[in-house]
C-alpha cells in the first residue's frame, strides 16, 4: 500500500454523563485520531483513546500520545515507506515503529487507520478480514457512579433498554455496598466489578465479602502492572479475577496462564483484551486465539470510545473466540454530546448485529469530525 499523507487531528469530545472509576471523574476527553491516505485517495481514520492524565496506564494521556507519534511513530513509518516504496502489510507497518519500546496507545492508533484502509481495499468488514464468524452477539455497559444510588439509577436505565450484563467501578470502602444492590435488584444479571488497580496488599481482603454474589469476575484489582500477585490472590478468591491492565502483549498473557495453571486455575482467570493497550488489533485477535486454546475466557474491553473507535472495537467480537460481553455501551445511550459518525451505533434489546459494509461497518462523519477539531500536525509520506 502507497501511503501519501499521515496526520492527527484532536477531537473534543463532551461525556453526556460523567464517568466515574477510582482515578477520577472525567467530563471531557481531548482524543488524537490517526488518518492515513493513500496515493489514490482513501482515507483511513485510527481513534487514539487517551484520557487526561496518566492514571490508567503510563503513556495513555493525550501530550504523551502525541508526542510519540509526531516524534517517532509516523517518522518510523515514513522512512520504511520510502525504503520500501510502500508498507505491504500489517506486519510491515508494525516492524517499522517495532523498536519503539511502550507507546502501546498511539501504535494502535497508526494500526486502526491501516486496518481501515485495508479493509477498504478488500472491500470487506473488519471482523471477516480478522476471521470472524459471529453475526451477533451479547453487549454490556460499564457503570461509573459516585455513589450507589447513582449506580442503581444507571443500571435501572441499562435493565430498562435490554442490556443483560453490567460492570460497576468499585474502589475501597465503595464495593460491597454497591454490588450487593446490584445484586439484590438484579438476581439473575450478569454481573462484574471494576477495581481499576484500586485495591493493595493491605485492602484486597476487602474483596472477599464479594465472593458470595455471584459475580462473573473482579477486574484489575491489584497494581497495574502485575501478574504475579493476581495469581497468588487468585487462589483466596472464589470470584474469577479478569487481568486488564497488567496485560501489554502476547507474552503477558502466555505469563498469566502458566501462573495460573500452576495454582489458581485456569478456569478462574479471564482477560479483558483492550486494543490499544496491547498496541493495536493484530496483538488483540493473537491474544484471543491463545486465551481460547488454553481455556481462558475474554471479552473487548472500551475505553469510552468514540463511535468510532467502539464500532472497530465491536467488529472483533465477530471472533468466535471471544466468550463473554464487552464494555461497548453507555446505560444513558450515547457516551458523547456529539460524535465523529454519520449514525449512531444501537444494540437492541443489548445485542449487537454486525453487518457487511466495509470496515467497520460505519462511516466518519467528516464535516463533524474537522469542525470538533483541529489536525495539529501532518507528514507528507511521498518522498
Amino acid at each position: 500500500m502507497k501511503l501519501a499523507r499521515a496526520a492527527v487531528r484532536l477531537v473534543d469530545l463532551n461525556l453526556r454523563t460523567p464517568f466515574t472509576t477510582s482515578f477520577g471523574t472525567a467530563t471531557l476527553l481531548r482524543r488524537p485520531f490517526v488518518v492515513l491516505e493513500t496515493a489514490d485517495g482513501r482515507r483511513g481514520v485510527g481513534e487514539v483513546p487517551t484520557l487526561p492524565e496518566p492514571a490508567y496506564k503510563a503513556e495513555v494521556d493525550t501530550p504523551a500520545v502525541l508526542t510519540s507519534l509526531h516524534e517517532w511513530l509516523l517518522p518510523a513509518v515514513a522512512e520504511a515507506q520510502r525504503n520500501g516504496g510502500g508498507i505491504e502489510d500489517v506486519e510491515a507497518l508494525r516492524g517499522s515503529y517495532g523498536w519503539v519500546k511502550g507507546a502501546v496507545f498511539a501504535k494502535s492508533g497508526v494500526e486502526a487507520a491501516f486496518w481501515d484502509l485495508l479493509a477498504q481495499e478488500a472491500n470487506l468488514p473488519l471482523w471477516k478480514l480478522w476471521g470472524g464468524e459471529r453475526r451477533s452477539f451479547d453487549v454490556g455497559v460499564s457503570i461509573g457512579g459516585a455513589t450507589t444510588d447513582d449506580v442503581l439509577r444507571l443500571a435501572d436505565k441499562a435493565i430498562g433498554l435490554g442490556y443483560r450484563r453490567l460492570k460497576v467501578k468499585i474502589w475501597p470502602g465503595f464495593d460491597r455496598e454497591p454490588a450487593t444492590a446490584l445484586r439484590e435488584r438484579f438476581p439473575d444479571l450478569l454481573l462484574q466489578v471494576d477495581a481499576n488497580s484500586a485495591y493493595d496488599l493491605s485492602s484486597w481482603e476487602r474483596l472477599k465479602a464479594l465472593d458470595g454474589l455471584g459475580l462473573l469476575l473482579i477486574e484489575q484489582p491489584l497494581f497495574d502492572d502485575d501478574i504475579v500477585l493476581h495469581a497468588r490472590i487468585g487462589r483466596e478468591l472464589a470470584t474469577p479475577i479478569c487481568l486488564d491492565e497488567s496485560i501489554h502483549s502476547l507474552r503477558d498473557v502466555d505469563a498469566a496462564i502458566s501462573l495460573w495453571g500452576d495454582g489458581a486455575g485456569l478456569e478462574r482467570l479471564i482477560v479483558n483484551i483492550k486494543p490499544p493497550r496491547v498496541g493495536g488489533f493484530a496483538e488483540a485477535v493473537a491474544i484471543a486465539h491463545r486465551c481460547s486454546e488454553a481455556g481462558v475466557r475474554t471479552w473487548i474491553g472500551g475505553m469510552l470510545d468514540s463511535a468510532w473507535g467502539k464500532a472497530m472495537n465491536l467488529q472483533l467480537n465477530g471472533l468466535p473466540a471471544i466468550d463473554l460481553p464487552g464494555d461497548h455501551f453507555s446505560p444513558g445511550g450515547a457516551y458523547f454530546e456529539e460524535d465523529v459518525t454519520t449514525t449512531a451505533l444501537v444494540a437492541e434489546g443489548g445485542r449487537f448485529a454486525l453487518g457487511d459494509a466495509p470496515g467497520t461497518g460505519s462511516a466518519i462523519d467528516w464535516e463533524r469530525f474537522e469542525r470538533m477539531g483541529d489536525e495539529i500536525f501532518a507528514l507528507d509520506l511521498r518522498g
